[in-house]
């Protein structure tokens, strides 16, 4: 591994830029992307399908007037979001380990993935079950999650700090103190990008449920009220956005320590390091 030679040009870029990129990088590494995304995707669908199906089904079966189904799958749409904050940074774990190999080497290893994946899971736990939890249920702190912390899940996963600062190594920080310095200088920014990406996601899920909607319809000539449009559709369509964002939220992380820390002047300073230790040895 090469760290002065990424396969991602190390350079500051706009939203805009980032939001075209991820569409490369997913073009080139499709194959990988859309393996790790639906060992994590798939099993949380099917937990949402089973978890909401039978609600969603009787509240359209039920005779319900038109306003009140609609305020019922309001509810459901609700109960849905709080599930999702939860399974996004377990669903992403292995894409974003991939995407990290995959800055630095042609083929990422799969057992490389495991290991990291496996010595992750104490700070996932901690930081992304528990007090994510504990957030979870007072919905303004919503927003700390998304719009003041967005990149916990690459810190954990790809910087693999200690959960507490150790005396044997006072130069590594903590994650919690890592996660506190990355974010806080650029707040205002990072809000605003995560407000824009709501917009933009949420009108790329409607496009692909309004899709299938509309070739499921043609091709079976079903009712407007299908289960299947109800409860699977909009599955597919919100797990394929957020695979996509997952990527954004990778490369804008890349971007945000290429903007604040200078990561391009660490990775030559670390590699000339690595090539001086292997001329001594």
């Amino acid at each position: 591994m090469q760290l002065d030679q990424t396969r991602i040009a190390i350079r500051e870029r706009s939203f805009g830029d980032l939001l075209d990129l991820a569409l490369r990088v997913l073009r080139t590494h499709a194959p990988a992307l859309c393996v790790t995304w639906m060992l994590g995707a798939v099993p949380a669908a099917a937990l949402n399908i089973w978890l909401l199906g039978d609600s969603v089904t009787y509240q359209l079966e039920s005779g319900l007037t038109e306003d009140q189904v609609v305020e019922a799958l309001f509810g459901s749409g609700f109960q849905l979001a709080l599930l999702l904050i939860m399974e996004v940074p377990w669903v992403a774990m292995l894409t974003t380990l991939y995407l990290g190999q995959a800055m630095f080497v042609e083929r990422p290893s799969p057992r490389q993935l495991a290991a990291d994946a496996v010595r992750s899971l104490p700070q996932m736990f901690l930081f992304q079950l528990v007090i994510r939890a504990l957030l979870l249920p007072w919905i303004i702190t919503w927003l700390v999650l998304y719009g003041s912390w967005p990149f916990l899940n690459e810190i954990i996963l790809l910087e693999r700090n200690p959960v507490r600062k150790s005396s044997r190594h006072p130069a590594l920080t903590s994650t919690f103190n890592r996660n506190q310095v990355l974010h806080s200088r650029s707040t205002g920014e990072l809000f605003g990008r995560w407000i824009f990406s709501l917009v933009l996601g949420g009108a790329l899920m409607g496009s692909i449920w309004l899709t299938l909607w509309r070739g499921w319809a043609i091709l079976w000539d079903t009712n407007t009220t299908d289960w299947t449009t109800f409860v699977v559709f909009p599955q597919i369509a919100i797990w394929t956005v957020l695979g996509y964002f997952t990527i954004v939220r990778f490369l804008s992380y890349l971007d945000l320590r290429i903007r604040n820390e200078g990561w391009e002047i660490e990775l030559k300073m670390r590699a000339e390091a690595a090539r001086l230790a292997r001329q001594v040895a």
